[in-house]
């Protein structure tokens, strides 16, 4: 299942290309996927990673982080919205989540459900109260994540 925590793999890799991402499979310990990797993405990719893990032999775990753009709190939609406009990603469908506990929590297992190992929650750049978000994360997220 997914989790909420830090991943640090002996030799992971952010990966985004098909071919980077079957290398990663081949060569890496586990494979990071920016905020920019919806549910489908992350699908896409396991099916490369898997790929080339298959072409090199590679059996075992190889898990997948990716980062989720969260905004939570006032103008929560609104953050989000503005944060993917200005990266040019407001066309990406399923992209980042705002809202409350249950709806992030419903997000992460999304990414979970298309093969994220891990999920880590990443504020939009204008969070009004970073230490909120970790009590926010920590305290109402968290328990809601199996």
């Amino acid at each position: 299942q997914g989790h909420l925590h830090p991943f640090q793999p002996a030799s992971g890799r952010r990966a985004t290309g098909p071919r980077t991402l079957r290398l990663t499979g081949e060569a890496a310990d586990g494979t990071i996927l920016d905020a920019a990797t919806p549910p489908a993405g992350v699908r896409r990719a396991r099916r490369l990673i898997d790929e080339g893990r298959r072409a090199a032999g590679r059996t075992g775990a190889h898990p997948v982080v990716v980062y989720l753009l969260t905004a939570s709190g006032p103008d929560a939609e609104a953050r989000l919205r503005a944060e993917l406009t200005a990266e040019g990603r407001s066309a990406i469908p399923d992209l980042g989540v705002a809202g409350d506990a249950p709806a992030v929590a419903k997000a992460v297992q999304a990414l979970v459900d298309a093969g994220a190992d891990s999920v880590i929650l990443q504020p939009t750049a204008d969070e009004p109260d970073p230490e909120g978000f970790i009590r926010f994360t920590a305290q109402e997220v968290r328990p809601l994540v199996p």
